[in-house]
């Protein structure tokens, strides 16, 4: 009886609910002029229910009495209205020309963009959560100008960014990454599902307050906070395939038998030791057994799979985010795994009207099988005509006629583990000690542990190598015939963090706003590691990564310590002000004392000032075109202390002595080969900045235009004095280096209709890149981009680009099939004397265009980007030593006696010199992304508040002129530019990529 009044109660609660819903219809206009607002959002507070106004402003929800509407749009104030018993609402919006720029995170506190004198690119959060990405900083690619990504797809890995052009050489290239106020160096641990906001700080007057870090740039990022309210648990996931993006094709089994066999002919014909003309044992038979496609040998569909869940809720008085997420990434090489969980909580508390706290942590575990990707330049080069493995079941081998090695059986036998664990945390107070002041305290700190496993099979490798070789030549042949190794590295280190400033801001009069920030910063790092090896550890895949097995009585190696002590301690300083929104002035102070440098050279004063005039709230300007236009400019100093330091070495002589004294007596002794330069301190640049800001047509269109110029005045370059000295190379304060370029942005967003709206974005970037003076006579032009041949491809020189490559230069084909090199002194013999330059890695130009539309529920979106004005060297390519596989490109297109070609030489088994017939364009357009998604509607959905699927295509095209895999090539060193960063030689290719996901909530 009970359980049917229950019922019956609950029927009669739900039938009275149903008679309150109704629907409410009005119009939604201007308070300026009285004009009807399309595309308002009408939403019910607290729920998914919402609509939005058609193109004369009109609008109808279902609500009940009781619930309440809020209007809102760009450019108003959001209004709302609680419903009564009216059937009938009409609504003014009141213009606020403030809530058209959101609050940027800048150093040390927040800024309206209204008043910003700064550059700064901002994403939200939001957009990166649309599709599936798994590496934030790829995701800045082709959406924020100024900001070059050069993309990496090799499992967990980082992308090279860089900020308005390179500015050192020796130095660090990286940006510094700030996430909630840690300062630390990628963002690889990150779940991009928990960013909320990414600030690229990219000119001085947004830079100086960083002060000696502040030189690369600086991406500030803020994740997700908890709200008031009811709980709010989000779901999110994508699955997926990757594979290679561009195949080069190579020649097969029959192509290289004949160039190799034209190859062998030519060395006879140029062979002048007549006893040679019948030798044909470089030759190949036509019939080969095998004709082995290497790159699919190592390479596979690889999967790739994301999860994450998010809690987030709260009371007036505590909001609480919560989240946990799990990455899984196959690589294209076999076996070559990325797992990462991610774990985070974020907590704000508010104990008081004047005291706040919150806690903002994060973990990250991340396990990796990594694989060299030395195996792409072998599986290139190693001859079709030798298997995987032979009838027997053996790896194929070629040492009976090239040096390359088997690259399936350098996969089988790289046995590595890697595990890292990290942890970011922060704890930050506020306390407000009168209205208009805050106190602000946050100590961070950011640790990491490594456990890196290498486990060698010596035996196992080395009688995979060659047919011929037994256990008897291994333990006969080899200093240390250990059958098996394994070395294990141990590395932990932490950087703490502590910041104390006030900040003071109130409105005078009520034109005078003024803002203060002030106070004193500290951090502090430190590393160790230790490194053990043992022989002859256990084969068992239970045992061989446990260090305590194995010879008890051999000798084991150890290596270990511990990294200097870093200190830095930085007084901070900025003021704002701005007179009525219309005159903006900023100005930042950083003083850093650095325990990196030696005495007297510790200390360091940065600073920047800039400018802005919001032309548009001239009373002149009120009627106008623009709805917003601002100008402004900068200037300030920044350092980069992440320069490689002197170490003065000894040596000693032959013996450890020397002869010495009048009767030359054997005394021990050392030569000191290495100077100190005291003054080596961080690298100072300035830059000039020059930008405008404008909206118009109702704000649908926006945009931004900066000009800059940015020196490095004391660039760090390697100094070389005569041989006399015996001094080996040393670093010195002696280059500048210039960047000079123009960013454009712009943006179109409108809506046709009340189902349909759209957006249309672009930004352009211009960088000149140059090293333009040089302050000492010994400075030593280095050369680099070696690609392991006794070849190199690049020299840094006044005048030149940073990576610029310097190469002979190909006048043709002589009627022999032979390269002609140019004699460019005219001394009638090709040297050295002979490169020239050839342009850099760097673009001048770079550019990304996206747009998209959402159409009743469903959403579509396309990102491309594209580079142009840079050069790429094919370095897998000219890497030749002989019998090595060719393109079949090179095959087809080669010179013979019955049919001469003037743009490919003869079959060669030469080693090739570094010339311009390797270098290639740089240029490209992709389509970075496209996706398509559909939300279902609201009142489907039953217990969750949203659902949305997708389909997403990465990388499905890309338009280049470069004929191997990938025109990107950061060159995996920090994006170095005289290593090979520029040339594809053991280079990760690009992938395309396809997704399915679904983003939940309820």
């Amino acid at each position: 009886m009970k359980t049917k009044i229950i019922l019956l109660l609950l029927f009669l609660v739900s039938v009275y609910g149903l008679a309150q819903s109704k629907s409410v219809t009005g119009v939604v206009t201007s308070s300026e002029d009285n004009t009807p607002i399309p595309g308002v959002n009408v939403i019910v507070q607290g729920t998914s229910r919402g609509a939005s106004t058609d193109f004369d402003g009109n609008f109808s929800i279902q609500v009940s009495v009781g619930e309440i509407l809020e209007f809102s749009y760009v450019g108003f104030k959001t209004k709302t209205i609680t419903v009564g018993n009216q059937n009938s609402i009409n609504v003014i919006l009141d213009i606020d020309v403030e809530s058209l720029d959101e609050v940027v995170i800048v150093g040390y506190g927040t800024q309206k963009k209204a008043v910003l004198t700064s550059s700064v690119s901002s994403i939200k959060g939001e957009d990166l959560a649309s599709e599936p990405i798994a590496n934030a900083t790829q995701a800045l690619q082709g959406k924020a100008a100024g900001v070059h990504i050069i993309a990496s797809d090799a499992p967990g890995s980082a992308s090279t960014v860089i900020i308005r052009g390179l500015g050192t050489i020796q130095g660090g290239r990286d940006p510094l990454y700030v996430v909630d106020g840690v300062l630390t160096g990628n963002i690889n641990n990150i779940n991009t599902s928990d960013i909320k906001t990414m600030n690229v700080l990219k000119d001085a007057a947004s830079l100086a307050i960083y002060g000696n870090r502040g030189a690369n740039g600086v991406i500030i990022i803020t994740t997700k906070k908890g709200r008031s309210g009811k709980m709010q648990v989000s779901f999110d996931s994508y699955t997926g395939f990757r594979d290679i993006l561009s195949k080069v094709d190579m020649a097969d089994a029959s192509s290289f038998v004949t160039y190799s066999n034209e190859a062998a002919l030519r060395d006879l014909l140029n062979d002048n030791d007549p006893s040679n003309d019948n030798d044909t044992s470089g030759f190949f038979p036509t019939n080969q057994q095998y004709n082995t496609n290497w790159l699919d040998a190592i390479s596979r569909t690889a999967r790739v799979s994301n999860y994450n869940l998010s809690l987030s809720g709260g009371s007036d008085n505590i909001q609480a985010f919560f989240s946990v997420g799990y990455n899984k990434e196959e690589g294209i090489l076999k076996d070559n795994d990325f797992n990462r969980l991610t774990i985070r909580s974020n907590v704000e508390y508010k104990i008081s009207d004047k005291l706040s706290l919150s806690q903002n942590v994060s973990a990250t575990i991340t396990h990796v099988a990594p694989k060299s990707f030395n195996a792409f330049t072998t599986a290139y080069k190693q001859a079709p005509i030798v298997p995987v493995r032979d009838e027997d079941g053996r790896f194929g081998a070629s040492v009976a006629f090239n040096n390359v090695g088997n690259p399936v059986k350098d996969l089988f036998y790289q046995d590595e583990n890697q595990k890292f664990f990290k942890i970011q945390a922060s704890l930050k107070m506020d306390y407000k000690i009168i209205e208009p002041l805050v106190f602000t305290s946050q100590f961070s700190i950011e640790s990491e542990t490594a456990r890196l496993y290498n486990f060698q099979d010596r035996l196992g490798s080395y009688l995979a190598s060659n047919p011929g070789n037994t256990e008897e030549n291994f333990e006969g042949g080899i200093e240390n015939p250990a059958k098996t190794r394994l070395t294990v590295e141990h590395k932990n280190n932490y950087h703490w963090f502590l910041d104390n400033y006030f900040t003071f801001e109130k409105t005078f009069s009520e034109d005078h706003t003024i803002k203060l920030t002030a106070g004193i910063t500290a951090e502090e790092s430190r590393g160790e590691f230790l490194k053990g090896t043992r022989n002859n550890v256990p084969l068992d895949s239970n045992l061989k990564y446990n260090l305590g097995l194995g010879d008890e009585d051999d000798t084991q190696l150890s290596d270990g310590s511990f990294t200097v002590l870093d200190r830095l301690y930085s007084l901070i300083g900025r003021v704002n002000y701005d007179y009525k929104n219309k005159y903006i002035f900023n100005a930042s102070y950083r003083r850093d004392g650095s325990s990196k440098f030696q005495k007297g050279f510790r200390y360091g004063d940065f600073f920047a000032v800039s400018a802005g005039w919001a032309i548009s709230n001239e009373d002149f300007m009120q009627d106008g075109f623009f709805d917003v236009l601002k100008l402004r400019a900068s200037y300030g100093e920044l350092g980069n202390q992440n320069v490689p330091f002197n170490v003065l070495s000894a040596t000693t002589g032959s013996g450890g002595f020397y002869a010495f004294g009048p009767n030359q007596d054997l005394q021990q002794g050392i030569t000191i080969t290495g100077t100190v330069q005291e003054n080596l301190s961080w690298e100072n640049t300035n830059e000039y900045n020059i930008g405008i800001e404008y909206t118009l047509l109702d704000y649908r269109l926006s945009g931004e235009i900066d000009y800059y110029q940015r020196v490095n005045e004391n660039a760090t370059l390697e100094i070389q004095l005569p041989d006399v000295f015996g001094f080996d190379p040393f670093n010195s304060h002696v280059g500048r280096i210039e960047n000079t370029g123009v960013e454009v942005l712009l943006n179109w967003s409108d809506k046709i209709n009340d189902k349909l709206k759209y957006h249309v974005g672009g930004n352009f970037s211009y960088n000149k890149n140059e090293l333009t003076k040089v302050t000492s006579p010994f400075f030593n032009e280095q050369t680099g981009g070696n690609i392991d041949n006794g070849q190199y491809t690049k020299k840094v020189a006044v005048g030149q680009p940073l990576g610029s490559f310097y190469l002979y230069e190909v006048a043709g084909i002589d009627d022999r099939g032979e390269f002609v090199y140019k004699d460019l002194n005219n001394d009638g013999d090709i040297t050295e004397d002979d490169r020239r330059f050839f342009g850099s890695y760097i673009p001048k130009y770079f550019f990304g265009f996206n747009f998209g539309f959402d159409y009743d529920n469903f959403d579509f979106s396309v990102d491309t980007f594209g580079n142009f004005g840079n050069v790429v060297y094919n370095g897998k390519k000219a890497q030749r030593f002989g019998n090595e596989n060719i393109e079949q490109k090179t095959f087809d297109n080669r010179w013979t006696s019955g049919r001469p070609s003037n743009t490919t030489p003869i079959a060669s088994n030469d080693v090739p010199k570094s010339s311009n017939y390797y270098l290639e364009s740089g240029d490209f357009f992709r389509i970075n992304n496209i996706t398509l998604g559909y939300t279902f509607p609201s009142e489907k959905l039953g217990l969750f508040s949203k659902i949305r699927i997708y389909a997403s295509a990465k990388n499905p095209i890309i338009l280049k002129r470069f004929s191997g895999y990938s025109p990107e090539l950061s060159g995996g060193d920090n994006g170095n530019p005289l290593n090979t960063a520029g040339i594809e030689l053991n280079a990760y290719p690009t992938l395309r990529s396809f997704y399915i996901g679904i983003n939940t909530s309820f």
